[in-house]
Parts: structure tokens; sequence; C-alpha cells
């Protein structure tokens, strides 16, 4: 049920129409009871001993909860799911993993693999040329002359090493040991095995590159030790901080395994009515209108008294009102994390107090800054932001706070760098870019952006400024989301900017024109001179996101091709040594929180983003839900679905 820990994806801010997946009933019911019979196989015939007088008959009530759903998923599989169906797969599968305070805890394991305690460990082996590696920069590559790589014991960039001839050489090679629970069991009573993980590896090694493709092509081998342990070995060279996504999702061999890999993207007992180890069983699915779950009766925590509900039903709705009103009504209990009416924080806020609903803010989903075109691909574009103090300065003029208490009521936390401040690996010892119009008017100054009227209310020129002509006015294109939240951020932003003599060309456009890949969009294919987006929040930092590597450019001068996510084209060497060592090692190497710390510092430094604010979800329930996700991480109440529960279970 825990959401699935994804790598560094854009955050796309934009309701897409319902999905119209219509299908015929499949049902899925819970085993009858049959008869007694008799040796000859007929249902025998019980006499009574004695006459019982008729009682009363106290029949349980059967609770239910019922979630709606913006949209109807395509596929539950899980090598084919799109976001739509990640709240079902929630209540399907319970882990294998869940978020606490940004790490992962183990939910169908016995405990996270260490170093400290065995369950990880690097073992040295020989590579010769021509030989697969992950090379010094995580790259899948081929071990030739010139390739940089990383020697056995060599945990940091400074002592990686180029290749350069034909001689073998050593580098670690990472192996981790998962031990699943006993007595866990698939929904239909089968027991759960090692094997089962081993069998979702080989589906997915038979749908690449559909399915986990950066994983597969950094494993080695995957293989089952015994009934409950599989072991994961890497392509020597690779490492990184993310241990869990090294375990492969159970799928079940028993029911799956004489059906070809290919074949099961389109059998409906994988992607209409999957197996799951979870708190709930699909039974029914009425395409178009709902899907119904039951209680597993085999759920591994069923002796806790979880799940709380007999029946878990999911609606599909057309849309946040629709959603709303299905809420007001009864119909439903939750609507899923985002989906909500056109109604204001102060309007939604008003409802709670009249006891109507509960709103429930989930907070650092997502970053939003605002992006410096550092190093544009039109050489005919002003470079504004080549000079480090001119980004600073406008770091500084921007009133996080205003911003705050007009546009989110004082419901955002202010971003200070690529973490947020209750992360663990957070160093609250770094500068803060608070508002500061005096000091980015003198930043300015210096860097060659004079006040020639003396009215800072317009916009300064510049007088030897690097990157442009001189009387270039400070007159910046803002790329911004035509939608209403982000208008309103660059209204008071603009406010904030003219106080620091910076004009503001505000540029609405709709999310998915100005962010599409490039080089047809203006952000990734570096046309830009400002833009404010969003980036969902991972458990790896975010520093990868300003590596040089992930320039995007032409093939093969950029490495990455159209597909990099450095949009500005910042680039520097001490911060692309920080950052590697930080997303390449192991927490629990000595090291692994320095690099992280000084990965912020040169963020903070260089500045080749604005941070702005964390932004937060909402999630609407009736006012009476409990057990509902709480704090930050990135985890909502979907991915805790067996603890909700409503009416005397929250007394």
């Amino acid at each position: 049920m825990r959401q699935t820990i994804r790598f560094i994806t854009l955050l796309v801010l934009a309701v897409a129409a319902a999905c119209q997946f219509q299908a015929s009933p499949v049902t899925q019911g819970l085993p009858t009871v049959p008869l007694p019979t008799s040796s000859a196989g007929e249902p025998t015939q019980v006499e009574p001993s004695q006459t019982i007088a008729p009682t009363e008959t106290l029949t349980p009530v059967s609770r239910h909860l019922s979630i709606c759903l913006g949209r109807e998923p395509e596929s539950l599989f899980l090598y084919d799911a799109g976001a739509a169906a990640q709240g079902i797969l929630n209540a399907i599968y319970d882990g294998p993993f869940e978020v606490q305070n940004f790490n992962n805890r183990a939910v169908i394991l016995d405990k996270m693999p260490s170093l400290n305690d065995g369950g990880m460990r690097l073992e040295p082996v020989p590579v010769e040329a021509g030989s697969t590696i992950v090379d010094a920069f995580g790259y899948v590559n081929t071990l030739g002359e010139g390739v940089r790589y990383r020697p056995s014991g060599c945990a940091r960039q400074a002592c990686a090493l180029v290749y350069s001839g034909n001689q073998p050489v050593t580098l670690d090679q990472w192996v981790v040991e998962f031990r699943l629970l006993p007595g866990l069991r698939w929904s239909d009573g089968s027991p759960l095995t090692a094997d089962d993980s081993v069998y979702s590896y080989e589906v997915a090694k038979a749908l690449y590159p559909r399915a986990a493709p950066e994983l597969l092509l950094r494993t080695a081998s995957y293989r089952a030790l015994d009934e409950l342990t599989v072991e994961w070995k890497g392509v020597p060279g690779y490492l990184d901080s993310q241990v869990a996504q090294k375990f492969y999702s159970p799928l079940p061999r028993h029911a799956w395994g004489g059906l070809p890999a290919a074949e099961l993207r389109r059998s409906e007992m994988a992607f209409r009515t999957p197996l799951g180890w979870g708190p709930y069983a699909i039974q029914e699915w009425v395409g178009g209108d709902h899907l119904t779950l039951v209680k597993n009766p085999y759920y591994f925590r069923s002796e806790q008294g979880l799940p709380r509900f007999d029946h878990l039903v999911f609606r599909f709705v057309a849309d946040g009102q629709e959603g709303y009103q299905a809420l007001l009504t009864g119909e439903c209990d939750l609507l899923e994390p985002g989906l909500r009416p056109e109604l204001s924080l102060e309007q939604l806020g008003e409802l709670e107090a009249q006891g109507r609903l509960k709103v429930n803010l989930l907070p650092e989903t997502a970053w939003e800054v605002i992006l410096f075109g550092i190093d544009p691909l039109d050489e005919g574009r002003p470079r504004f932001f080549e000079n480090p103090a001119v980004r600073q300065a406008v770091a500084l003029c921007l009133d996080r706070e205003t911003v705050n208490r007009q546009v989110f009521l004082g419901k955002a936390q202010a971003a200070r760098s690529f973490l947020p401040e209750d992360h663990p690996l957070f160093d609250p010892s770094l500068p803060r870019l608070d508002y500061d119009s005096e000091r980015a008017s003198r930043l300015l100054q210096e860097a060659g952006w004079v006040d020639a009227d003396g009215d800072p209310r317009t916009p300064r020129l510049a007088q030897g400024a690097t990157g442009v002509a001189d009387g270039t006015p400070l007159e910046l294109e803002y790329l911004v989301s035509a939608e209403g939240e982000r208008q309103a951020v660059a209204e008071a932003l603009s406010a904030s900017l003219a106080a620091c003599g910076i004009g503001l060309k505000v540029l609405p456009q709709e999310t998915a024109q100005y962010l599409a890949p490039g080089p047809e969009g203006p952000v990734f294919g570096r046309r830009f001179t400002l833009a404010q987006l969003a980036w969902q929040l991972p458990q790896t930092p975010l520093c990868g996101l300003f590596l040089s590597q992930e320039v995007p450019g032409p093939y093969p001068e950029h490495p990455r091709g159209w597909g990099g996510a450095n949009a500005g084209g910042y680039q520097s060497e001490a911060y692309d040594q920080a950052c590697l060592d930080a997303l390449y090692a192991l927490p629990e190497m000595p090291g692994y929180a320095e690099a992280n710390r000084q990965a912020q510092a040169l963020f903070i430094e260089d500045v080749p983003a604005a941070p702005l604010y964390w932004r937060f979800t909402i999630e609407l329930a009736r006012s009476d839900l409990c057990g509902m996700a709480e704090g930050g991480g990135g985890q909502n109440s979907l991915a805790l679905v067996e603890q909700l529960d409503y009416g005397e279970g929250c007394e």
C-alpha cells in the first residue's frame, strides 16, 4: 500500500480528463463454505436432537470505506500501472517499504539491509577491458581507454581513475540480501516466497525497457538464496543511496507463471484482478463507475485488527467538483490527494470549521523554484545570469513571506535549499536567502547593474555587467503556468522584484507547452530567461538536477541529450564532485553526510535556481476520518489505507 519511490520526475500540475475504460464487470468473490455431504456425495439432512426456541440473530454490520479518484486506471498490472492506479495498488500491496521521515522502513521484510549487519557488502571483483561497469558519473559503460571509474575502496570522485590500457582493474560489486517475513501469503492463500520476487525480476527483464530500465541495466544478478531470502548484485562500480529500490516487488509465479510476460499486460488476472498480499483484494470492477475490494483474510497484519473495513470502494469521478459533492453527500469518505473543487484555502477552512469536511495538508510534496537561464542555446539571447552575484540578488529580492501569506495563508514552507528543513540531511547552518532588498541592490550595483534614474521602480541598466551589452535594461521574461495559483505568485514576486530595480515580463503558458522536452520546449530547449516550475521530492537529494552532465542539448556533446534535467545550463566542477559523492554512495559510508552538506552549500553560493517554497498537497475527507498521513516526506493517506477509520474507531 505504500507509495512507490520514484527517481526525480517533473511535476506537471495539470488535471487530465477522466479515462472512460469500458469493460464488463469482473467479480472475484470470497470462498464459500460447502454444505456437509454424505459419503455418497449428497447433501446431508441434519436432524435436530431437540426443539430449540428461536432466538434473535445479530448480523455483524459490514463496514465500508469509499474513496473518490479523479481518473479510472487503465491497468493494475505492476509494470504497466500509471499514476491513476497507485491508490488502488496501495490497497492490494503492503509495502514492500514505507517512508518515514524521508527514510525507508521495511514492511514485508524482516529489516532494512545494512553494511553494519552484513545485509549489504562490497565485494572486490576483477574487471577486464570490454566489460560492463558503472563509471564514476553513474552511467552504465564499457570499460575502455579514457573511461573514468572508481576502483575498489574508492567512494568519492577525488579517488576516481581514468582507464588507460588493457590491464584488468578491481572494482567493488554491491551485494544486498533481502529477507522476507515468514508466513506471508497471497490473497488466495498461497505462500509468498523469495521466488515470487525473482519471478518479478524475470518479468521486468522480459518487458525491458518498459519496466524498471535503469535498475535492470545496473543489475548483474538477482536470485533466491532460500525460501525467504533474495540476493541482488549490482554491475561492478555501481553504488547509490537507494537500497530499497533493489528489491523487486513480488508477483505470484504460482498464478501467472504459465503465461509469457508479454501476455500478462493483456491478461485480466494481471491487469484487472491482480493478486496481492495487502489488506484488500479485488472483488468487482465496474468500468466507468467503481471498483470494489474486500478485506483480505490472509493479510499478515489482520491480528492487529487491520484493515478497519470489510469493503473498500474506489469511485471514479469526472473532476474535483464532482468529488467534492460526493464527499458532502456521503458517497465518498476521502478524495484522493489533490482532487479538490475550485475553492480557496480560506473557503475550505470555513467548511472544516462547520464540521462538513476535514482538510489534511501534506507538506513538502514538491519543490517550487525559479530556474535561471544561465547558459541559453540561443546565441542572441542576453546572458543575464552568468554572474552568480546577479542570481543571488534576484533570490534575495523574492519576498517569499508575502507570497506565502497572500497565496497560501501561511501554510507553505519557505525553501532554503533543495532539501526541506526537516530532512535528516538538511544543513541548518546554511546561509539564508531571506528577502533583503538593500543587500540585493548592493550586489546588483557591484555586478554592473546601475540605477541610472534614481528611481528603484524602473529597471536598472547594464554598465559593465557580464553577459549583456551596456544600456541593456534589467527586464526579465518570466515563464510560468497560466493556472491561477502560479499567476498569483508571479504577481506578488513582480512587486518585490520591482523594489530592487528588476522588471518582470510575465509570460503565462500552459504547463505542457513551456515544460515540453527540448529542443521544442522553451525551458528544456534552453531558450528562456526565468521559469517557475516544481520538482517532485524523491528520497535522493535533488542536487542531481544541476549536474553538468544533466545539461540538455544535442548528443553526444551533452551525454543525456535532450533528456537532461539541468535546463538552466549551470556547470561547476566543485558542485559536480560534491553531488556525485552524495548520489553514488551508501548512507553508512564515511563522507556521505558531508558530501550532501557541501552540495547544499555550493548550491546556496552559486544559486543555479532560486528556491521559493515547498508545495503541499490537499486531501479532503469526511470530518471524522482518522489515521490519515501526517508530516512531510511525500507519503499520503492512500498509502496508509489499512489504518484509516471513522466513527467509534477514532475515539
